[in-house]
């Protein structure tokens, strides 16, 4: 078996024999946005298959379903791999994507901002309390808290995306979010930031309590474009960022 897969059994364990593909398939989604598998490294079907403990098949199923996320890509001759870490360039389009789209979704959810309200500050509330934890010395298990972090700074936008009344809109940033991680994997956003996203969700939540759509639109963008700035080649600051590298 592959080095990157024995250690990727190693946090995981064994799924059942008879595993659901959707089993399988949710941890490989796990190892891999995660970073139990390293990216670009080679994808043996029968060595997953033996260290999680079920067939190829479904192993074989749930690659098939990863590679429209980018998580995976597949060649004719040399099977599947993980993908390489993102270039500049795809990860300056990514936040631009997600800026442009997040920005219309909010600006969308401040037509319902009481339903949007109470979601957006209970989500807020635990993406404070895991950066607090997070940030606490000591940790035996590190991964388990930025995991938490991760998972509850998304709960804050997708409280935001489950009000702004487009299905499609939501979608479209939703499926974003596993590209999202890629990113993070390349370039180290979001353990490093802990002290200025959590204001920054703040200001987006001060918006959405006080009905200020303009002013929600414009922390939502100051938030999002931090995040592009740290992928630019220039270093263009935040607010000053210009339509696309080239120009």
């Amino acid at each position: 078996m592959k080095e990157s897969e024995e250690s990727a059994a190693h946090p995981l364990g064994r799924i059942k024999a008879k595993a659901l593909p959707d089993d399988v398939y949710d941890a490989l989604l796990d190892m891999l946005t995660w970073g139990t598998l390293e990216p670009d490294t080679p994808l043996s079907i029968d060595g997953l298959a033996q260290s999680l403990g079920v067939s190829p098949t479904p192993v074989r199923e749930a690659l098939a379903r990863l590679e429209p996320t980018g998580l995976v890509r597949r060649s004719v001759r040399r099977g599947y791999r993980v993908s390489p870490p993102m270039s500049q360039a795809q990860m300056y389009e990514l936040a631009d994507a997600r800026l442009v789209l997040e920005s219309g979704a909010i600006e969308r959810s401040m037509r319902h901002a009481d339903e949007v309200l109470p979601d957006l500050e209970a989500a807020f509330s635990r993406h404070e309390r895991s950066a607090q934890e997070l940030l606490e010395p000591g940790h035996e298990n590190v991964h388990e808290y930025v995991r938490r972090y991760f998972e509850d700074d998304w709960s804050f936008h997708e409280a935001i995306l489950n009000h702004c009344g487009n299905r499609y809109l939501a979608q479209a940033v939703d499926s974003l979010s596993f590209r999202m991680h890629r990113m993070r994997q390349t370039v180290g956003i979001g353990v490093s930031d802990v002290s200025v996203a959590v204001p920054e969700h703040h200001a987006i939540l001060e918006a959405v309590r006080r009905g200020d759509t303009a002013g929600a639109v414009a922390a939502m963008r100051f938030h999002l474009e931090r995040v592009r700035y740290t992928v630019s080649e220039d270093g263009t600051p935040p607010g000053l960022w210009r339509p696309h590298p080239t120009d």
